[in-house]
Parts: C-alpha cells; structure tokens; sequence
C-alpha cells in the first residue's frame, strides 16, 4: 500500500468497521497492505470463503476437497491451451490456496501494466468461459464455481459462495444494518467480480487504488 494511502487507510480503521475483501490469502493481504495494520480491518479473503475477526480468530473456512481440486486443474489446463500464451514463469500462474485456486493467465508477478492491459473489462475471460459451458457445468455439478479476478486470474470458488454471499453473510454475523454498509470495488460493472456485492450493501464503483482512497478521503472528511 502506498504511504501516502496508509495514513487515509489509517483514518478510516479508527472511524469504522473495514473489511477487506479479495481473492488473495490472509499472508498475501497483509503483505499488500502491510503488517502495520494487522488487528485493525477484518478480513474476507479467498473470495470471503476464510474470514477472519480482527484479532486473527477464525470466522469460517470453506476448505475444498481433493475431487473439487482436481477437476479444477483439468479445468485449467484447458485455459491454458485456450488462451496459448508463453508465461514468464510456470511456478507463478497457479496457487490453491485452500478455500479457492487461483489462476492467472500471464502469472500472478509479471509487470503490472502488462496484467492491467491484458483484459481490462473481463470480456476475454468470459468469451472462455462461454467457451467451456459445458465443462463448467461439470464442475458446477462438483460444487465449483468460476469466476473473473483481479487483472488476469480465473477464481475457482466454492459455487455460490462469492464475495457478494460472504458479504452478505458477515453482515448478518456482525449485525450490521444495509445501509450503513458501503463496497467500494473496481469490477462492479455487470460480469465483473464484484458484481455480485450489487444489492447485498450499497456500492461504489472506482477503477483503481488511487481512485479508491480519493473516494475513502472525501467520505472521512
């Protein structure tokens, strides 16, 4: 996280309940936002599907199962035959993270601009996924669902169980009332992966971090 963005984050963690969520794990999103804030936000990570409290303590876990795993390999082997492109680097385009695999078509490291001009609005991401309806219903029928994230990954989730039904479900755990709640997301546009928040809470649609704590500055002042 940038330092000029960690003081307006700071702000806004002792103003309000803030919950981080992405397809990353609870190492990654520390690591990103930086350990500085440990204990302060709560985190849905792996698409919400490994929620943790404040203090670190678990909230839930949606482990997959080997057969779900399995399938989702295959799965992507068939991705990266459909898209042919040469990574940088083989060990860094597939993690299963335990509740959700993550696949990145050019690899979760390679240079930010190249991943952020690859597929800016999904629609290469969804033509394959079209593309392969009926083996994503096989995985359906497994329990799997697959989905768009970030800059160039496919999200291989517990089906039905996305960000928008873990939004969903924290709020009502946390007591929360809807209208007090706010997502701010960067793919809240119809497919995107945050698509799903729509109606859950209010949202609020930006295309990058900057934008982000701009919107997250002017809410606080």
């Amino acid at each position: 996280m940038d330092p000029a963005h960690q003081e307006v984050f700071e702000k806004l963690c002792a103003r309000a309940d803030v919950i981080v969520v992405t397809g990353g794990t609870l190492e990654q999103i520390q690591h990103q936002i930086t350990p500085r804030f440990n204990g302060k936000y709560i985190t849905l990570a792996q698409s919400g599907n490994q929620a943790f409290a404040k203090d670190g303590s678990v909230l839930w876990y949606e482990k997959l199962n080997q057969e779900q795993v399995d399938a989702s390999m295959r799965f992507i082997a068939l991705l990266r035959e459909y898209f042919n492109i040469t990574v940088r680097d083989e060990d860094d385009i597939i993690e299963n993270r335990g509740a959700q695999i993550a696949y990145s078509v050019l690899g979760f490291h390679e240079d930010i601009q190249k991943k952020y001009a690859f597929d800016p609005d999904e629609n290469k991401r969804q033509a394959a996924l079209k593309h392969f309806a009926a083996e994503l219903d096989a995985l359906q029928k497994i329990g799997i669902e697959v989905v768009p994230a970030g800059t160039t990954n496919f999200s291989f989730i517990p089906d039905g169980k996305h960000k928008g039904f873990n939004v969903e479900r924290l709020r009502k755990q946390m007591n929360w009332n809807k209208e007090d709640c706010i997502y701010v997301g960067d793919a809240l546009f119809p497919g995107g992966n945050d698509a799903v928040v729509v109606g859950v809470v209010p949202t609020h649609q930006v295309k990058d971090p900057n934008e982000t704590f701009e919107f997250i500055a002017q809410m606080l002042d």
